[in-house]
């Protein structure tokens, strides 16, 4: 199995639905972007999809062994500090647990994908917080997975490397993996993401190519703003210019 499939996934909190009957199918080739305001269950759906919270409904990987779920999908949950005083390299290898095996191509994939060569002998704890990030995100990528699940993983990162993470990205949904990632900046969604779904409600409000789903309906929706989609030899852009006046908080 490749790829995830979602059906009738519903989180309960309380009397509250977090997710109400999500269905969602990602294939191999897609980078998935997954937008909503904070609280709309974007980091829910990832941790329910992977078995790691109660749900009702069906998720293709929870429904599968531990180990069989670890060979199928890596996760990069939002938390970003290492507790290892290991070497760089040594971090990004843990990756590959999963496999019962080190691979130096795997780890050395990851680390030049990421731009850590130059930090491979560092001991991780001393990093800094956005370097540290970039280090779990090769040892996400080291764990050479068809499906990649990340929350946020472009938070706290300077600009150069928010691209280069989200090139990387576009680059493994390329090459046949699938990829989907909770986000916040809506223009880094627009230009390298193969299709948006949008969280309102604890529903699917919106699915499909970045133009159909950053319209200003769905925007004003979803996140309570107003923006501005150009189409550009560069490529798309999308930039917030103004929060609506009745927009919820």
């Amino acid at each position: 199995m490749n790829g995830l499939r979602l059906t009738d996934l519903t989180v309960p909190r309380g009397a509250r639905l977090v997710l109400d009957g999500i269905s969602l199918a990602v294939a191999p080739g897609e980078f998935v972007g997954l937008l909503g305001r904070n609280g709309a269950g974007k980091t829910t759906l990832l941790r329910a999809a992977l078995g790691l919270i109660p749900f009702r409904g069906h998720s293709s990987l929870a429904a599968l062994s531990s180990d069989a779920r670890a060979r199928q999908v890596a996760w990069l949950p939002q938390a970003r500090e290492i507790a290892w005083a290991l070497p760089v390299a040594d971090v990004v290898a843990l990756g590959r647990l999963a496999h019962r095996d080190r691979d130096p191509v795997a780890v050395e994939a990851a680390l030049t994908r990421m731009g850590l060569q130059a930090l491979r002998d560092r001991t991780a704890t001393a990093l800094s917080g956005g370097e540290q990030a970039r280090v779990l995100i090769a040892r996400a990528l080291a764990q050479d997975t068809p499906l990649l699940l990340a929350d946020e993983p472009v938070a706290g990162l300077d600009p150069a490397q928010q691209i280069n993470t989200m090139q990387t990205f576009r680059a493994l949904a390329a090459e046949g993996r699938s990829v989907v990632a909770s986000l916040h900046d809506l223009g880094l969604a627009a230009r390298h993401c193969t299709r948006l779904v949008a969280l309102a409600g604890g529903r699917v409000v919106a699915d499909g190519p970045p133009a159909e789903v950053l319209r200003p309906g769905i925007m004003a929706e979803v996140f309570g703003v107003e923006g501005a989609y150009l189409d550009t030899p560069d490529g798309p852009l999308f930039q917030p210019l103004r929060s609506l006046p009745d927009a919820a908080p």
